[in-house]
């Protein structure tokens, strides 16, 4: 309705809004006099102040919606030498830093740690008190030494027996010990406290909710992709530790929003309300949200990450085993470890971090791929999610074609919540598009197959940037290879799980003479390359085959024998297939028809012959 006024540029409300004012013309009073219910309905109002008449009108602050969307920014913002921010991480940090206190709500693998760091190094606060997970403590860590530009000492507090510093630069503990440190937080006043994963303080009556938001800070900002969970409620302990005025009366906030009424049982707090209008007064008061479709142009096509669990987590003697085959690592190469020795090291470890991996999984709202080695894993973490309620689908070697098929479809379908496969049966030759998220329970140590399972979602009809991470415990092997894989510093052998190769060693350099000599032999020969189909389908029969290869010198049905064991291992890791190694592998498949037929790659079969 436009009224032909002359409004003020408006007065910011506790509720986010814009309180408008303009001075009547006569035009205005006369609509005002036969319009009067119908101006009142659409937020007009007219006040007496200071003898004069006004009219008066409650709007959105967009200029502050559009600021909670922004994907760039020309601030300028201090980074190390080597590194740089994407634009909508740069508009992140700008726009908590010109507020006191933010909610960075992107979606997960926006990088919102990134961002809380370069909010850091604007303000340069003289401590910082960082809460998250405690399979998050060593990350955070790890991403504060890499993007801070001026060095601060970094403490983190590892359990409830450890004292908090008395003169902290940079602090990181988890919630689950918050409780026993209520007094050391309490007592004083942060330069700035950043939560993540701040859903994990929803519940109003937890005691460590209770704590979390009775930190004082004279700059807060709390991280999330999944600010609402389940129920509007579960929102109000954060909106009210941001913005205590607007939305610090939990019953004002639970009939408002949550559409609060008592019954006979009580006070029911389940529902939800006025949705439209939280959303638009959490943009306007402090949240800042970016979805991976709003910035894919800014995005690589994939992101990776190494999530770092602490070790003191695990039993004191798998602990001190992994050390043990580090240091023996370390002190040679890997390849001169024994390959049995780290098999099963490495299985024990998978186990014991499987609670660990369904706590990282439990909260995720969206769609996810899970790759491991073992079938005890893939089924620890089966049951782990069917218990929180996850719907979960799987595929090993042991799944015939039917399973194997209705476990892509389902998921594909959009039917269930989370795929977990074995790195051999299920990395190579399937699509998972509806998925953009891939988890790493277990490591291969050939960059080949990991690639290779990272694209069953990183493949034609996958429409968002995909996010790989990789779960991996402090000072272990695992560790020390996803550095190497994500960074790309170096190739590594493939050690194969389960391998009856007593004390043996092999060289790098030994699985890849069986690739040149096939290049050799097709060097003078004009070979045509087959279709992407056909070539997947090699992937898949061969990524099999050297998933089960045992080293059996005579058949055994366990994968490739005798002399086919090398080359066969060797073209599974290949990253690029060339003609002559396509035509080489499809002559050789061909002996392996009664164990891939077996192994329920009877399609993958046919469409190769």
């Amino acid at each position: 309705m436009d009224l032909n006024l002359e409004w003020s540029k408006g007065e910011k409300q506790s509720d986010g809004r814009l309180l408008k004012t303009a001075k009547p013309t006569e035009e205005f009073w006369a609509l005002w006099r036969v319009k009067k219910r119908a101006l009142k309905k659409a937020g007009y109002a007219v006040s007496k102040i200071d003898d004069a008449w006004f009219v008066t009108q409650m709007v959105d602050d967009n200029a502050a919606i559009e600021q909670s969307v922004a994907t760039t920014s020309d601030m300028e913002i201090p980074v190390p030498d080597g590194l740089a921010y994407l634009p909508f991480q740069k508009a992140g940090i700008a726009y908590a830093c010109e507020r006191k206190n933010t909610l960075i709500g992107d979606e997960m693998g926006l990088g919102k740690t990134i961002q809380a760091i370069g909010i850091i190094n604007v303000v340069t606060p003289k401590t910082v008190l960082v809460i998250c997970p405690a399979s998050l403590k060593l990350n955070w860590k790890s991403e504060m030494k890499k993007w801070l530009v001026a060095e601060r000492a970094i403490d983190v507090v590892n359990g409830g027996g450890e004292k908090i510093p008395t003169n902290p630069d940079v602090v990181i503990i988890n919630y689950d010990v918050l409780t026993k440190h209520t007094k050391a937080l309490q007592s004083r006043t942060w330069g700035m406290v950043i939560m993540d994963e701040v859903h994990k303080i929803k519940n109003p009556k937890a005691k460590r909710t209770a704590v979390a938001v009775s930190i004082k800070a004279h700059r807060k900002v709390l991280l999330t992709g999944t600010p609402i969970t389940n129920r509007p409620i579960e929102l109000q302990p954060i909106a009210g530790y941001l913005d205590h005025d607007s939305f610090g009366n939990f019953f004002y906030f639970a009939k408002k929003y949550a559409g609060a009424y008592k019954g006979h049982f009580g006070w029911d707090f389940n529902g939800s309300s006025n949705l439209d209008e939280l959303q638009r007064r959490l943009r306007q008061s402090f949240m800042i949200r970016r979805k991976k479709d709003e910035v894919l142009k800014d995005l690589p096509a994939k992101v990776r990450q190494v999530i770092v669990l602490p070790s003191k987590s695990y039993s004191e003697e798998l602990t001190k085993e992994f050390d043990a085959l580090a240091d023996a690592v370390e002190e040679t190469s890997f390849e001169k470890v024994s390959f049995e020795k780290m098999s099963g090291v490495r299985h024990e470890m998978a186990l014991a971090k499987v609670n660990d991996i369904v706590d990282h999984l439990a909260d995720l709202k969206h769609q996810v791929v899970v790759m491991a080695h073992h079938k005890d894993v893939v089924e620890g973490i089966k049951e782990g999610l069917e218990v929180v309620g996850r719907t979960v689908v799987t595929l090993t070697g042991d799944c015939n074609q039917a399973h194997r098929q209705s476990s892509i479809d389902t998921f594909q379908a959009g039917e269930a919540d989370v795929f977990i496969g074995t790195i051999g049966a299920a990395g190579v030759g399937i699509t998972l598009t509806k998925a953009s998220h891939v988890v790493f329970a277990e490591l291969d140590w050939v960059p080949g197959n990991m690639s290779q399972a990272e694209d069953r979602c990183h493949r034609i009809g996958q429409q968002d940037s995909v996010l790989v991470q990789h779960l991996v415990v402090d000072g272990s092997i695992d560790a020390r290879m996803a550095e190497a894989l994500v960074g790309k510093q170096k190739v590594l052998d493939k050690a194969l799980d389960n391998v009856q190769m007593l004390d043996q060693t092999i060289s790098i350099n030994d699985l890849a003479v069986g690739v040149k000599e096939v290049e050799k032999i097709f060097h003078n020969k004009k070979l045509k390359c087959f279709n992407d189909e056909t070539v997947d389908a090699m992937k898949a029969c061969a990524g099999f085959l050297a998933s089960r290869c045992d080293g059996a010198l005579e058949d055994d049905g366990e994968g490739y024998n005798g002399l086919d064991s090398r080359f066969g291992k060797s073209i599974a890791e290949q990253l690029i297939w060339t003609s002559a190694i396509q035509h080489a592998a499809k002559k050789m498949l061909r002996k392996y028809r009664e164990q891939l037929l077996r192994g329920g790659l009877s399609v993958e079969y046919k469409v190769i012959y």
